[in-house]
C-alpha cells in the first residue's frame, strides 16, 4: 500500500544526525506493509506547501489507488507567508488538496494536527484554535476520510501525564545526545518514541476505516 504524506515538521523525515528527532510519517514508513513517500516539510502550512510547489511535487508521486495524507494546522496560524486564516483560506486550501488528490486517482485522507504538550495544573490544554474543527468540517463536507489526531493525541498525552509525556517529545537532558549538547525542552516536535506512538494511531485509523486495501474509495464515501 502506498501512502503519500503531506504536512509539517511533526510528520517530516529527519537525518540520523538529528536523532532522536523523528516525524510520524518517517516512522510510518518503517512498516514493512506500507510504502510511504513523505513530502512533509518542517515549517510548512497549507499555504506555503501550495505556494512553494510542494503540493505539485507530491502529486507527481501519486498513482491510482494511493492514499494522500493531509495533515496541517501547526503553522497556518503563524504570521507572514505561512498564514492561512482558519475560517476562509485554511478550509479552501484543504479542499484544494482533496480535489487535487482525487484528480490524480488518490484517496485523500484529512488529519487534524497532533496536539502540543501544554499542561496547566495537570490538564492538557488545546493549542490549535479553530484549525482542527475546520479540518473536521472539510472532511465531512467533502466526504473525505478523517483521522482526528488532535483528539487522539490529546487523550494520549493526558493519560501519560505531565511528566511521562515528556518522553514523547524532544525533552532531552544536556549531553544525552550528540547533536544536542545543551539538551532541549520542546513541546511540539516528537522524538522517536512519540513518533512511533502517533504512527500507530494513524495506522490503526487507516486500518479500521478500511483504507489499507490498495483500492481508491470513490468520492462521496
Amino acid at each position: 500500500m502506498r501512502l503519500i504524506v503531506t504536512g509539517d515538521s511533526t510528520a517530516a523525515d529527519y537525518p540520523a544526525d538529528r536523532a532522536p528527532l523523528a516525524g510520524w510519517g518517517q516512522t510510518l514508513g518503517a512498516r514493512e506493509d506500507l510504502e510511504v513517500i513523505n513530502h512533509a516539510r518542517p515549517g510548512a502550512s497549507t499555504r506555503s506547501f501550495i505556494a512553494t510547489g510542494l503540493l505539485d511535487r507530491a502529486l507527481d508521486d501519486v498513482h491510482d489507488g494511493d492514499l494522500l495524507l493531509v495533515c496541517f494546522g501547526h503553522n497556518d496560524g503563524k504570521e507572514g507567508e505561512r498564514f492561512s486564516d482558519p475560517e476562509v483560506a485554511f478550509p479552501a486550501n484543504l479542499r484544494r488538496f482533496v480535489a487535487a488528490g482525487r484528480a490524480h486517482g488518490a484517496t485523500p485522507v484529512l488529519l487534524t494536527p497532533i496536539e502540543r504538550r501544554h499542561f496547566v495544573d495537570g490538564r492538557l490544554q488545546p493549542t490549535h484554535g479553530l484549525y482542527p474543527d475546520q479540518t473536521r468540517t472539510v472532511a465531512q463536507v467533502e466526504s473525505a476520510p478523517l483521522i482526528d489526531l488532535t483528539s487522539q493525541t490529546a487523550e494520549l498525552w493526558q493519560s501519560q501525564g505531565e511528566e511521562e509525556s515528556k518522553r514523547a517529545f524532544m525533552w532531552l537532558d544536556p549531553a544525552a545526545w550528540t547533536g544536542y549538547p545543551d539538551g532541549q525542552q520542546d513541546n511540539t516536535h516528537l522524538r522517536a518514541e512519540g513518533a512511533e506512538m502517533v504512527a500507530d494511531l494513524v495506522y490503526e485509523a487507516l486500518s479500521s476505516q478500511g483504507l489499507l486495501t490498495g483500492r481508491p474509495l470513490p468520492a462521496g464515501r
